[in-house]
């Protein structure tokens, strides 16, 4: 008897631990979940478009860059357009030997990893339909871009504008 009394007392403690590392770790993991899906969600080939984009300005490829574009008014409806739009709207600023197009930030257009699992278990397009990404060239520069339905991102607007 006395041996079960000392077994029964000695897992009463164990169990009650275990229980509590294990709610511990369900915390931490529902913890970690909520973060995850609260984070912004940037499309990676949106972000590698714009870069490309501007490298091709800047090596003076209008005719490559342009064909990254929507090709309508807003960047340009022929490649003489593109080439006056560029000039206008990004001037020199790409033309220093030394100025990197450094990607910061998304101006509009993310989303969460959580909405991207609501719209693909909705059975939705996933990515967002348009995203402004904001680059340093020295100057800030904006470009945006839209989705295609075949999954392509395209260059829809760019400009250099105030900080």
């Amino acid at each position: 008897m006395e041996t079960k009394q000392k077994n029964d007392s000695w897992f009463r403690p164990k169990g009650a631990l275990l229980i509590l590392v294990a709610l511990v770790v369900l915390g931490a993991l529902a913890g970690t979940g909520y973060w995850g899906l609260h984070q912004r969600y940037v499309p990676p080939e949106a972000v590698a478009s714009a870069q490309r984009f501007l490298a091709l300005v800047k090596a003076g490829n209008f005719a490559e860059a342009y064909s990254l574009t929507t090709q309508d008014a807003m960047s340009g409806r022929t490649e003489e357009q593109f080439e006056a739009n560029v000039r206008r709207r990004i001037g020199t600023v790409l033309g220093n030997e030394n100025s990197v197009a450094e990607w910061r930030w998304v101006r509009n257009g993310f989303q969460t990893y959580g909405n991207r699992l609501r719209r693909w278990l909705a059975g939705r397009k996933i990515d967002p339909d348009g995203v402004s990404l904001e680059f340093n060239v020295p100057a800030p520069l904006e470009v945006r871009l839209v989705s295609l339905p075949e999954g392509k991102w395209k260059i829809s607007y760019f400009q250099v504008h105030a900080a």
